[in-house]
């Protein structure tokens, strides 16, 4: 697929991951109690620092509010198919390469690159080289380990 497609084709998924996220049902969109403090991020410091764990990942929870969060995440290997059947994904490659699947969509992508991963679609992502791939996720509503549904292992 050429890189024009690509692209086009990753803008229009996290366009309709907006709309997703926009159109929720009234139950899941909440009035945020705990509304979000203003904040610097140092990212490679808190990468450094990941202090969870999954069976395929590390990560930290960089901020967070009942309608979204942002987590750092280090793949070393590679994350097999699952979905999340409440939360979209905006994941932001910030250092490594990775090629994955997401819905119907094959890519590669390294640094700078964003994926829209729409709420219920199935992704899996694999590392590519040496090099662990570090990630920004940020998720409506907030990532939870509970909303992953594995479609194999």
């Amino acid at each position: 697929m050429k890189k024009k497609t690509m692209r086009a084709i990753f803008v229009l998924m996290f366009i309709a991951g907006i709309v997703v996220g926009y159109l929720l049902p009234g139950d899941i969109k909440t009035v945020t109690k705990k509304p979000l403090k203003a904040g610097v991020f140092d990212i490679p410091k808190r990468l450094g620092q990941l202090d969870l764990e999954t069976s395929y990942f590390k990560y930290t929870v960089v901020a967070g509010t009942e309608t979204g969060s942002i987590e750092l995440i280090r793949l070393e290997d590679k994350i097999p198919m699952h979905m999340h059947p409440k939360e979209n994904h905006f994941v932001y490659v910030y250092k490594g390469r990775a090629k994955g699947t997401v819905g119907n969509v094959n890519a590669e992508v390294g640094p700078g690159q964003m994926v829209a991963i729409p709420a219920g679609v199935p992704h899996r992502f694999e590392r590519i080289g040496d090099t662990p791939v570090e990630i920004i996720l940020f998720s409506t509503p907030p990532f939870t380990p509970d909303d992953t549904v594995w479609l194999e292992k």
